[in-house]
């Protein structure tokens, strides 16, 4: 047929996509990398600079309950306001080291949203 272009797409299924689709199937799939992409700098920048305490799951280390780090997954933490979590990110709480001198206010607000990821996840266990 006229006008079909035959690819592969992501799950490697060949499909038959009209030619004057490309660009927005171009656009969609980067948009789809991006996101992809930020999650993946935002949990490595936990795995990083809090996981040691916290855990990968927020629930935290032996460690960091010795140190009374909260559980990033509770309540408690959830209900803070995204300024809250990102002045105790940057300037540190308790036990807890300031990371503004390390880490750049996209980093932190980014750290932030994957700590509202984890009481996602909290949930969906229950």
């Amino acid at each position: 047929m006229r006008g079909l272009l035959t690819m592969t797409i992501l799950n490697h299924a060949v499909r038959k996509v009209p030619v004057l689709a490309m660009p927005l199937l171009m656009i969609a799939l980067l948009q789809i990398n991006g996101f992809a992409d930020q999650n993946d700098k935002s949990a490595s920048a936990f795995k990083g600079n809090c996981a040691s305490c916290h855990g990968d799951d927020g629930a935290g280390t032996a460690l960091g309950k010795a140190m009374q780090a909260p559980d990033l997954r509770s309540e408690d933490v959830q209900k803070q306001p995204d300024a809250e979590l990102n002045k105790a990110i940057s300037e540190g709480k308790n036990n807890m080291p300031a990371f503004k001198s390390t880490l750049s206010a996209e980093q932190i607000q980014a750290l932030v949203k994957h700590v509202r990821s984890l009481g996602k996840t909290k949930t969906s266990q229950k």
